[in-house]
């Protein structure tokens, strides 16, 4: 065979090798696009679980897709470790109530892996309390599970089951338990979990996979207790009241667990708590502020905003520095991006995350001109 003719045809296997390489690969995302998922209520147009890219750089949302079909995803949880997502299915608890999920690692696409009924109704909150455990918070029933999984994804016998017992002086919300959170410590050994009708924080100790009762925290009659969020740092827990608005904090007792009430900061005067649900807590990545959300249920006097806390001094109270309320409608949810620089709020009644610009040095939120449409989101987790 002639040099040249030689050259040629090496030059064009090569080239088909390559080609064939490039499209047998699956595109990268770049660094600054990173996955996040929704979790909607489906009595509308949405269908279950979304997945969608955000840029930690310009703030905009895109490619936007379902990801799995599931009844009413309220709330979802990442084990980034495993790749796994741990979805609720907020129905009653005599069909599957909890799913999950494997997250291709390239595309983050969802594939069903397994799922559980666990008797209880109503299911609002599942969280990661222990590198082989979830737990779930149900609100009808008024009470918390705690599941085994396999580090495959799979869920294990046997569920265990905590009642709550207790009521509140809001007979329209407090006329029974209404377990509405359930959260472990950064160390794991405390587990706790906010029950809105009987205005109680249960504490549970996880000892080498088991679990038992380790006490009560006790609030203010007609408090809500919601949602739990603790400090980077691990030394600080918040717990946002739904019914009274109150964010309190809590620092660690002689054995470890948070029980010593520091402080009180109250979001709305009492001349607004009718009009208006709090929702969601969460501290900024590096500890230095807090935000809480508050809905508004009545036209006249509801408040809709994300309340920021300056929380740089341990030893005092959160310092109230500001608030949001520009393309804000009923925030049930919300989180910051891995970055820390922005802010995505799921408003449930106007069907759209919108996104905030997050000052690092003040903790003010500002609008920018990003958003996605999405019929009632209410739960943002990233992956």
């Amino acid at each position: 065979m002639p040099k040249n003719h030689f050259m040629r045809l090496t030059f064009t296997v090569s080239m088909l090798l390559t080609t064939l390489l490039f499209a047998c690969q699956s595109p990268q995302t770049p660094k600054n696009q990173v996955t996040f998922y929704i979790g909607t209520y489906t009595n509308g147009s949405s269908e279950g679980i979304y997945k969608a890219l955000f840029d930690t750089v310009t703030g905009h949302i895109s490619e936007l897709q379902l990801a799995a079909r599931l009844n009413n995803p309220s709330f979802l949880t990442i084990y980034q470790k495993e790749k796994l997502l741990v979805a609720v299915s907020e129905r009653d608890g005599s069909q599957a109530n909890v799913f999950s999920y494997e997250i291709h690692p390239i595309s983050g696409e969802l594939s069903l892996l397994d799922s559980v009924a666990t008797g209880g109704q109503a299911t609002c909150y599942i969280s990661m309390v222990h590198k082989n455990l979830v737990a779930i918070a149900n609100y009808v029933s008024g009470d918390v599970s705690f599941i085994p999984y396999s580090n495959k994804g799979t869920f294990e016998s046997p569920v265990t089951t905590f009642k709550h017992s207790g009521t509140g002086p809001v007979t329209d919300r407090q006329e029974a338990p209404h377990a509405h959170s359930i959260l472990a410590d950064p160390n794991g050994s405390y587990i706790y979990a906010a029950d809105l009708g009987a205005d109680k924080v249960m504490v549970y100790e996880l000892d080498q996979q088991e679990i038992r009762a380790a006490g009560t925290i006790l609030m203010t009659p007609g408090a809500g207790p919601r949602h739990l969020a603790f400090s980077p740092c691990g030394q600080q827990m918040a717990l946002l009241n739904e019914l009274n608005h109150t964010v309190i904090t809590f620092s660690k007792d002689e054995k470890g667990a948070f029980t010593n009430q520091t402080a009180t900061v109250q979001l709305l005067p009492d001349s607004l708590h009718r009009g208006n649900k709090s929702a969601d807590i969460h501290y900024s990545p590096d500890g230095r502020f807090l935000y809480a959300s508050v809905r508004a249920i009545d036209e006249v006097t509801g408040v809709d905003k994300i309340e920021v806390m300056d929380v740089t001094d341990k030893d005092s109270a959160p310092l109230r520095v500001g608030s949001e309320e520009s393309g804000i409608h009923y925030p049930r949810n919300f989180s910051i991006d891995p970055s820390g620089q922005f802010l995505l709020v799921a408003n449930k009644n106007s069907h759209l995350i919108t996104v905030y610009e997050r000052d690092q040095n003040t903790g003010q939120l500002t609008p920018i001109d990003a958003s996605l449409e999405l019929d009632s989101p209410v739960c943002i987790q990233f992956y």
